[in-house]
Parts: structure tokens; C-alpha cells; sequence
């Protein structure tokens, strides 16, 4: 099973999947920096995880890259954020 890790955000970059200029840009391991709409595509749905589709929103994957860049892990898991969370399966 191969997986999407994310590990981190970035800004005013370019997605390294489709080649779009990015606002906000979520770096994933062994990917690079990827938009959002590009990690939903590469996900697979997990219905039990997220409702309607079973993908994250694109606000969703970002605020999760934005939280990977800037907090502790000490800090996440207070928030019960832990490493699973920044965790996908591929599609």
C-alpha cells in the first residue's frame, strides 16, 4: 500500500504533479510540492475518515500542510493531530 505523507506548506510555488503556478502548495514526501486538487486526485477515498466523497476538501489538505509546517509535534498531539492524520493511501 503506498501512502501520501504530508510534510509541510508552502507558498507562491509551482505544483511539481501538473506544472500550475500555486498560492498554497503542500509538500509530500517523495512527491515534492503538489496543490491540493492534485493530492485529491492522487487519494483514495476513506468513507469512513471524511464525509461525501471520502476525500479531504482542498481547504481541508491545506490547513493540514499549513499545521504540519508550523507546529511542534508536541503541540499537534495536545490537538490530537497525530502522524496518521497527514497520512493518505494512494489511489
Amino acid at each position: 500500500m503506498n501512502k501520501l505523507v504530508i510534510i509541510g506548506y508552502e507558498q507562491e510555488c509551482t505544483c511539481d504533479h501538473c506544472g500550475r503556478a500555486l498560492v498554497h502548495g503542500v509538500r509530500v514526501a517523495g512527491l515534492g510540492t503538489i496543490g491540493a486538487d492534485c493530492f485529491n486526485k492522487m487519494v483514495k477515498a476513506n468513507r469512513r475518515r471524511f464525509s461525501g466523497n471520502g476525500k479531504p476538501g482542498a481547504s481541508t489538505v491545506r490547513d493540514l500542510a499549513k499545521l504540519r509546517e508550523f507546529r511542534s509535534d508536541d503541540y499537534l498531539g495536545r490537538m490530537g493531530y497525530y502522524s496518521h492524520a497527514f497520512e493518505f493511501e494512494a489511489a
